[in-house]
Order: C-alpha cells, then sequence, then structure tokens
C-alpha cells in the first residue's frame, strides 16, 4: 500500500510537467519565464527538504507531513483549473516543488518497513515509484489534454493526490520516526555539513538533475512541438525517457556486477551528456525520441549510482538528515537547470545551451571517476588499520558493489 500511494505521489506532482512548457508558450510567456516556472519547484524543494525531513522525523509525524503534501497538490491544482492562467500554473509549480520535499520520508520511512540489512533493497524498490508514477502520470495526462485540453490535465494531479490521501489513513508511523529523533542533534547536523563526500555526492546530484530538468522537462517538449508533436507525441517523449530511466534503474544490480558500480557512474554521466548534445542535431521525431531513450537510460544509471552511494556507512539516525541534505542540494539542480538553460536559448542559441549542457553532464562524468578514486583510497587505508572492522568486510563489500 506504501508504494502504491508512493507511485500516486509521483503522478499528482508529475502528471502536468510534459505540458508545461507548452502551455506557458502558449500563453505567450517567454523562454527565461517559463524556465523559472519549471525551476521554481526544485528552489521550492531544495528550500524545504532537509527541514521537512529534520522535523517530521523529531515529531514523529511522518504520515501528517504526507497528507499534507497530497492535501496541497489537490487545493493548487484545483485552483489552476478553476483559473487556468500563468499566475495559478506558477501556483501549481511551486506546490509539486513543496509537496515534493516530503519524498525525504518516503524513501526513509518505507525502509523502515524492512530489516537493516535489506536496506539497500529498500531503496531500489521504492526508486522504481518515481519513473512508475511518472510515466503513469503523463501517460493519463497526454490523453485527458489532448480530448480536453490542457486545463483538464490538471483534474489528474488533483484525483491521483486526493485518491492517495485517502489512503493515507491506513499508513502508521509506527517506529519509523523513532530513530529521527537524534536528527536535531546540533553536533550531528554540524558533521553532515562537513562531510566533503557528501557534497561531492550532492554536486554530482546537482549536475545530473541541472541535465535532465532543463531539457526533458522543459526544452525537448518544445522541440518536439516545433517538428510538429501533439500532446500526445509530447507525452510519449517523456515516457520515453521514463521508460529508460525505470529499465535502466532495474538493471543497474547486474550493470553494477558487470561494469563495477564506478563505471556504471562513470558512464551515465558521459552517456546523458553526448546524448543532449545530439538532441539539438535532431531533424525529426525518430531522431529526438531516439536520443530521448538514451538519455533515460545514462539519467537512471547516473542517479540510481548516487543513490547507492549516498548513505553508504550512514548511521541509522543520520539517514533521514543525510538523505534529507543530499535531496535539498540537488533540488538546486532542478530550479537552476531550466532557468540556465533558457538564459542560454535566449542570449545565444537552443543548440549552443544544449551543447553547454552537454559539457556539464561530461563534466559530471570527470567528477564521478575522482570521488570514486578518493573513495577506493579512502577504503584501502581504512581495511589496513589493525583491528579494524573495515579490514575484515572491506572484500565483501567491494564484491557486493
Amino acid at each position: 500500500m506504501f508504494f502504491a500511494i508512493s507511485v500516486l505521489f509521483f503522478i499528482s506532482i508529475t502528471s502536468f510537467d510534459p505540458f508545461v512548457s507548452s502551455y506557458a508558450a502558449e500563453l505567450g510567456v517567454p523562454s527565461v519565464l517559463i524556465g523559472s516556472m519549471v525551476g521554481i519547484t526544485g528552489l521550492a524543494s531544495m528550500v524545504a527538504r532537509l527541514p521537512v525531513g529534520i522535523v517530521s522525523g523529531f515529531l514523529s509525524k511522518r504520515r501528517l507531513f504526507i497528507q499534507a503534501g497530497f492535501a496541497l497538490t489537490a487545493v493548487s491544482w484545483a485552483i489552476a483549473y478553476i483559473a487556468p492562467g500563468a499566475a495559478t500554473l506558477f501556483v501549481g509549480k511551486l506546490s509539486n516543488g513543496l509537496a515534493g520535499s516530503v519524498w525525504v520520508i518516503y524513501t526513509v520511512m518505507f525502509a523502515s518497513y524492512f530489516a537493516a540489512r535489506d536496506g539497500a533493497k529498500a531503496m531500489a524498490v521504492i526508486s522504481v515509484a518515481s519513473p512508475l508514477g511518472s510515466l503513469a502520470g503523463s501517460t493519463v495526462g497526454g490523453l485527458v489534454i489532448h480530448a480536453f485540453g490542457y486545463a483538464a490535465g490538471f483534474i489528474v494531479a488533483v484525483l491521483a493526490a486526493l485518491l492517495a490521501l485517502a489512503l493515507t489513513a491506513f499508513l502508521k508511523d509506527g517506529d519509523a520516526a523513532e530513530p529521527a529523533r537524534a536528527s536535531l542533534d546540533r553536533r550531528a547536523l554540524a558533521a553532515q555539513f562537513a562531510d566533503g563526500r557528501l557534497w561531492a555526492i550532492s554536486l554530482l546530484g546537482i549536475v545530473v538533475q541541472m541535465t535532465m530538468y532543463g531539457t526533458r522537462d522543459t526544452f525537448t517538449p518544445l522541440m518536439a512541438a516545433r517538428l510538429g508533436a501533439d500532446p500526445i507525441a509530447i507525452s510519449w517523449l517523456a515516457n520515453t525517457h521514463l521508460m529508460m530511466f525505470a529499465l535502466s534503474t532495474a538493471l543497474c544490480p547486474w550493470l553494477y556486477r558487470r561494469l563495477g558500480l564506478g563505471r556504471t557512474g562513470v558512464l551515465g554521466f558521459a552517456l546523458q551528456g553526448a546524448a543532449i548534445v545530439a538532441m539539438a542535431a535532431a531533424r525529426g521525431l525518430p531522431m529526438l525520441f531516439a536520443m530521448q531513450a538514451v538519455a533515460g537510460i545514462a539519467y537512471g544509471m547516473a542517479f540510481t549510482f548516487l543513490m547507492s552511494i549516498v548513505l553508504e556507512s550512514a548511521r541509522p539516525q543520520e539517514k533521514t538528515m543525510r538523505m534529507g541534505f543530499f535531496q535539498s542540494m540537488y533540488s538546486v539542480g532542478v530550479f537552476a537547470g531550466p532557468l540556465l538553460l533558457g538564459l542560454l536559448v535566449d542570449g545565444a542559441s537552443e543548440a549552443a545551451g544544449f551543447a553547454a549542457w552537454g559539457g556539464l553532464s561530461a563534466l559530471g562524468a570527470v567528477l564521478t571517476a575522482l570521488l570514486l578514486r578518493r573513495r577506493r583510497a579512502s577504503r584501502a587505508k581504512e581495511a589496513n588499520v589493525p583491528g579494524s572492522p573495515e579490514k575484515e568486510g572491506y572484500r565483501a563489500a567491494v564484491q557486493d558493489h
């Protein structure tokens, strides 16, 4: 049931995402403001995720925060349906960011239903809710918009949020929130902020989100519309990315065994950069769809790699705080990606903007390689310390990865 609620969560906050830029363009909103409108979701999440993670755990009221997120989504998009326009569209996207900040609670709360040894399995399972819910949302949204117009698409978000809100009545906080009471420990919080490795992983999270949200959810739909795509085709352009994202996420454990954890992450960043550069050269929808598929595979590899290492070696009481920090930081990319790419497109050209974003993703591949080199050196040093628990578990840990 919690997984079903998680899928509905993503349906409610992403069902209109593929159509924001084309709807805003129809309303006469300039490119820079379109980028801001899409990016406000990331800005709101950036500000809210860490406080939401800490406070919800301290109050032992995680379910209440989940319910508040659904209520906010339903009210905001209902207003956008009643009074459609640029202002209410902006408010709807803002509400998506605030509601989306609750995702940090989902990940930790879902993992608490599993035994500690199955924590990685739990993270993999709950991660599938993102592409699955986004895929369902954009598909249904595309069908509704094709039949009844843009404003009708807001109802998809409203109904999904109301259904999920009803299902949350059957959830229990249980023991999920108890370990997080230590989250307000100032020394623990300061230790996370001083963790250079967490900052490096979060920086890579910003890079991967900047490239994805600046393209898939903002300017790639505009490319498709210019090439003759209707709302159904635009929704399936987003779905292509989501399906490949889901597939590569599911295959990441296999990729880790075949390629290694590090090479999977590096390859993901590099492939994403190449696909984004090639998109600008697309002269027809088939090529654009092909590059979107490659970008989806690459995004799944890069982002799942980051999720696989962010909680590595974290103590139970640190996980909510650490995940909240990571999600807050990568939300900078959700906001900055569309805004900065919009500035590049307006100031230079679409091709120049996509080339710059492809280069940014390639830089992410280099930074990933550097991070992993330091990680290997650190682990080797720990493994050689006499009496260190890492000495006995080092080989097994490497084999697991």
